[in-house]
């Protein structure tokens, strides 16, 4: 289930980012590159699924 309708994300995947940016904020605030490849790789996963999700649906 989507966090609303605009934003791919479900809630378990709005935990992962939650975490990873938790870590990033206790490790001086900034993303390591391994962190940004692993929130974009989750996003776009989260895309693929919805646009699938819409072309059957249809």
């Amino acid at each position: 289930m989507r966090i609303n309708d605009r934003d791919p994300i479900n809630h378990t995947e709005a935990a992962r980012i939650l975490g990873i940016t938790a870590v990033a904020a206790l490790k001086g605030g900034r993303f390591s590159a391994r962190q940004q490849r692993r929130i974009d790789r989750i996003v776009e996963q989260a895309r693929e699924r919805e646009d699938a999700l819409r072309k059957n649906q249809k």
